[in-house]
């Protein structure tokens, strides 16, 4: 019998230091639908890595047995040649999901992501969003489960720098990928990706002040809402593209612009007060 899905989101389970866990669930309590795209995720990075390949994961809303999507990780083993040149590696990470989205329509929005053992354990200390991403919601489908060695996750202006010093660049990324688009469908998944990278960015602002962690959309546009009124009709619209994007290429290009001239300023404020060396990467 399927789960009931829960109308309003959720927030993720915190130790007793504030520090947030996995929120992943159970194998057996994760629906078969996201499971098998997992698993097919898996094979597909076999066959193109090799005995490259450490462990794969479902992370995303799938993971925790909602609606939204599905988020796959495929982790390389430490010292493996991944994907040097980042353009194919993103290539191959856009055509894997587009595959998986064609064969498990069911499941919405799919996001194959490789990262090198470099992206998770970073050697100098530094905050990583890898490390962060498979610490807080994944569930190991292939290989080693490295979930096991990561300890809970703290909030801070580390955990969010990704999602506001990047904002930019996935906005125009985005814009990229609509101008050059065949086809409806890729619109709408590259609008989704931008409605997804406001919200993302609304709720980094807030976070630290908020100490509480979620992926969930609806809660981090009431979150954010919540710390800016005044902006609360944008976020609504970054919501609304992020759930049921247009597939409309001009309406999807005129909400990126928009979008950028209401939320930069914002994400430039925060970065001159915690980043101002614009650092990829801050300490945890």
């Amino acid at each position: 019998m399927a789960q009931a899905a829960q109308l309003r989101g959720q927030f993720w389970p915190q130790d007793y230091w504030g520090r947030v866990t996995n929120a992943a669930l159970p194998r057996e309590q994760i629906a078969r639908p996201a499971l098998d795209a997992a698993e097919e995720a898996a094979d597909l990075g076999l066959e193109r890595f090799g005995d490259r390949l450490h462990s794969v994961y479902l992370s995303g809303p799938a993971a925790r047995g909602r609606p939204g999507g599905a988020d796959i990780l495929i982790l390389l083993r430490l010292g493996a040649a991944g994907i040097a040149d980042a353009g194919a590696r993103e290539s191959w990470e856009m055509a894997a999901s587009a595959q998986l989205r064609r064969r498990h329509v069911s499941l919405g929005r799919i996001s194959v992501s490789v990262l090198d053992w470099k992206d998770v354990f970073v050697a100098d200390g530094a905050f990583s969003p890898a490390r962060f991403r498979l610490a807080v919601n994944a569930h190991c489908v292939a290989g080693r489960n490295m979930t096991r060695m990561l300890a809970p996750q703290k909030l801070d202006a580390a955990a969010v720098n990704e999602d506001i010093l990047g904002f930019r660049a996935r906005m125009l990324s985005a814009a990229r990928r609509i101008s050059a688009a065949r086809g409806e469908e890729r619109v709408k998944a590259a609008a989704a990706d931008a409605g997804l990278s406001v919200v993302a960015a609304g709720f980094a602002l807030v976070l630290e002040r908020e100490q509480v962690f979620t992926e969930d959309l609806d809660l981090r546009r009431d979150l954010f809402i919540l710390n800016h009124p005044k902006r609360a009709k944008r976020m609504r619209e970054a919501y609304a593209m992020a759930a049921r994007p247009t597939g409309d290429a001009m309406k999807a290009l005129t909400f990126i612009d928009e979008a950028c001239r209401w939320m930069t300023p914002m994400t430039d404020a925060w970065l001159n007060a915690n980043n101002p060396q614009r650092a990829e990467r801050l300490r945890a």
